[in-house]
């Protein structure tokens, strides 16, 4: 049994700490899982880090009309890239797809509509969404947290006039940002 002097002694001292650091039972665990540190992450996935070691890239697919109903490439995404979001700006009768440098199609490829769901490719799980609700204009989307390991093409498949696409993901500094080369009328350089 602790005397009444020293249980006096352990409340003194746990009552100094608590006053010289503040309530460790309050605190946070930062990101370098140190209590206390309000250490977060940045957007480039560094703990503690102060946002340069990475660049956002985004951007808004316009082009109202294609000239013809099919897939149209709008965007590459690099190898490296991560927190992508790729979304409909309002819901059309278009569709999003994505395919693989290598060839592998991971969403809506080869005519076949894909249902909503999650889809693993290029080293990352991709959530693609579809808002199916009448009164919704929510257009469909995907998002995924990323690494990927191999660069992504990502498609409109076209079907009426393009409300417009918008994307965003961020890469490493070291790694470029390599944007989409159309052609006249808004054909892609490479078929689907």
């Amino acid at each position: 049994m602790l005397s009444g002097l020293a249980l006096l002694l352990l409340v003194c001292l746990l009552h100094m700490f608590v006053t010289a650091q503040g309530n460790p039972w309050s605190q946070s665990l930062g990101c370098d899982e140190y209590l206390g540190s309000g250490k977060v992450m940045d957007k480039c996935g560094v703990c503690g880090g102060d946002n340069t070691a990475c660049k956002l890239v985004s951007g808004l697919f316009q082009q109202h009309s294609l000239n013809k109903v099919g897939y149209h490439k709008i965007v590459e995404i690099p190898e490296g890239a991560t927190k992508i979001n790729v979304t409909e700006t309002v819901k059309s009768r278009n569709y999003l797809a994505l395919k693989s440098r290598s060839g592998r199609s991971i969403i809506n490829g080869n005519w076949a509509i894909d249902r909503p769901g999650e889809y693993e490719g290029v080293g990352t799980m991709f959530t693609y969404r579809r808002p199916n609700e009448v009164t919704s204009t929510a257009g469909e989307s995907f998002l995924a947290e990323g690494p990927t390991n191999e660069i992504l093409d990502v498609y409109v498949i076209y079907q009426q006039p393009n409300p417009g696409v918008s994307f965003e993901f961020i890469l490493p500094s070291d790694n470029p940002p390599q944007h989409p080369n159309h052609r006249p009328g808004g054909e892609a350089p490479h078929s689907y």
